[in-house]
């Protein structure tokens, strides 16, 4: 878990959320994403709406298939 209060992860990664009328900045697009040890991206979950987040068993469904959590 990451919390990017001043938003410097989420404007490296290209994460803003340009197109809000939302002052005084933009917003990250929740995104989840899976890393694994070696920094490889495994899976990546991008909202549509800045207050969308990834449901519980789509993530679940995730550590299931890429890190084996039986």
């Amino acid at each position: 878990m990451l919390s990017d209060q001043s938003l410097a992860a989420t404007t490296a990664l290209g994460l803003k959320n340009v197109g809000t009328n939302m002052p005084p900045r933009a917003l990250p697009v929740p995104t989840s994403i899976l890393v694994s040890g070696e920094g490889i991206v495994l899976w990546i979950d991008q909202a549509e709406h800045y207050t969308d987040r990834s449901d519980t068993s789509v993530l679940k469904a995730a550590l299931d298939t890429y890190l084996d959590c039986t």
